[in-house]
Order: C-alpha cells, then structure tokens, then sequence
C-alpha cells in the first residue's frame, strides 16, 4: 500500500470520526469529553497513520538488515577461502631431465613380497615401485626424471653391474642435461642387524636410506662430498632423517657422473609402505640439493 492511499483512507477515517463524535457531542452522550470532535477525530487518524507508516518501516529495515547480513557473509566467504594453503605444482620438462633413475638390483623387493628371497620381476613391491614414487614427487616439485625399469639382475645376479651400465651410459647419452644420477637399492636384513631401521616423519613412519660410495673411483672424494650434502640436507630438513655414507672398494658404476647416488632405501624387513614415504621425502631432500646447486 502506498502513501498516497494511505493518505485518503486516513481522510476518510478523519472525516467520519469527526461527524461521530460531533453527533455524539450535540447529542449529550459524552458529557465529560473535553474535547471538540475535529480534535478526536486527528487523534484517531494520527494513530491509524503512524502504525501503517511504522509497519512499512519495520519492513523496510527487516529487509535491509537480511540484506547487509547476506552481504557481510559474501565478503566474509573469499576471506575464509583465501587464507587456505595453495597446492602449487610445478611442470616438470622430461624431454631435457636433470634427474635420471635406475635399478641395478631391480627385482629387490619388500615386506611382504618374501618369493625368491625377496626377488620378484613384478614391480609391485620392488625398488622399481619405490622408484615410481621418487620420480613423481620430483615431478611434482618441477624437476624432469626419467626412470628406466628395465631387469638387470636377470638370469644372472652375477653381470648385473655390466648390464645396468649398458643402460645408464645410453640414457645419459640420449639426455645429456642429466646431471644427477640414481641407482636405487635395498639393503639386505642380514647387513643391517636384521631389523627394518625407520624413523618418523610428520607421524608417518619412513624407512631410513644409506648412500654407498666406491672407493676406487676416480672421483671418489666428489662421489663423497654429494653423499655428505644430501644427507646433511636431509637431516636438516628432518631431523633422524639424515643416512650415512658407506664405504666400500667397488666401483658400482659410479665413476660416470660427480652427482652420482647409489641410494639404499631400507632392506628386506622394511614394509613397502615405509620405503615409498622414503621414497617422497627424499625427492624433497634431493630438490632442496638440485636448488642449492643452481644458485
């Protein structure tokens, strides 16, 4: 109803108010009134007309207040939203890697894959499965990987060494921006005191690593020195996370890069489980490393 309207109806309510009690007056029946009836009859329209005005107001500010509650909770929403974490992934340029991935030892496997003392050709549970993990968690952080799965340590465990060289020399050939070079391992419960060594993470429990370092390489005290970055790195990173560096009198194919890893990620009484959180927190590890060295 608007005020126009509004306005007649109260005339209206103004003029017969104004004849009844005048009618009333001159007849004697309110007596003791004292006042006139144009007076009564202002009275009475002055409480029609305010209430119909109070009402439309007490609409209007009941929809405004909706209104400018619904608009305090629309800019409170983007609020909330931007003070979540933002899930950044890097692309990563596999056609020009830094980072090349390979097994030696490729039928190694973990708890519970036991056949063949712990050797299955299937990768589900192996170092190649391992391997997949790192790879993708490098990816993800914007660093190119190539990981080769091929079987080395078939038929013979004996030529394993010769034939994963065949391998890594061809693969460094084809991708010569490959500067960092995995040969991804277990270790054996026997040379470890029988027992899966893990520590904790973020409350996941990980498996621990070790980095084995040839002595009889030419660049041997280069071979070292990475080895002592990375586990320093990791240990920086995460505390009890850091490996250690072993030492031995093989060669292990080191000798064809400065930054060259044989990366033994827990053993045989390890759960797969634990191995592949190893698997991504060292992908951390190693790129915090590959930042370090680009500066």
């Amino acid at each position: 109803m608007n005020k126009k309207t509004m306005a007649v109806i109260c005339g209206v309510c103004f003029l017969l108010s104004t004849l009844f009690f005048w009618q009333r007056l001159q007849e004697g029946r309110l007596p003791e009134l004292k006042v006139s009836g144009s007076d009564l009859g202002k009275l009475c329209v002055s409480q029609v007309y305010p209430a119909i005005d109070r009402g439309v107001e007490r609409k209007e500010t009941k929809t405004s207040q909706k209104a400018t509650e619904k608009t305090v909770q629309e800019t409170a929403r983007p609020a909330e939203e931007t003070n979540q974490p933002e899930k950044e992934t890097k692309k990563a340029d596999n056609s020009k890697p830094l980072v090349i991935i390979y097994h030696t030892h490729s039928t190694e496997s973990y708890q519970p894959y036991s056949e063949s003392n712990f050797h299955r050709e299937k990768e589900e549970g192996t170092v190649r499965d391992v391997g997949n993990v790192l790879t993708s968690e490098l990816q993800s952080l914007g660093i190119g990987v190539v990981h080769d799965k091929t079987i080395h340590d078939r038929p013979s465990y004996n030529q394993s060494y010769d034939r994963s060289l065949e391998t890594i020399t061809a693969l460094m050939k084809k991708y010569p921006t490959a500067k960092y070079i995995i040969d991804l391992h277990r270790d054996a419960a026997a040379y470890a005191g029988n027992v899966g060594k893990t520590t904790t993470i973020n409350g996941e429990t990980v498996a621990k690593f070790s980095l084995v370092v040839g002595q009889n390489n030419a660049n041997f005290s280069k071979l070292k020195s990475f080895a002592n970055k990375i586990n320093n790195k990791a240990e920086a990173m995460y505390k009890g996370f850091g490996g250690r560096a072993i030492e031995k009198t093989y060669r292990y194919n080191e000798y064809i890069a400065d930054k060259y890893l044989l990366l033994e990620i827990g053993n045989n009484q390890n759960n797969i489980k634990e191995v592949k959180a190893t698997g991504k927190y060292f992908a951390h590890v190693l790129a915090a490393v590959i930042e370090e060295d680009g500066k």
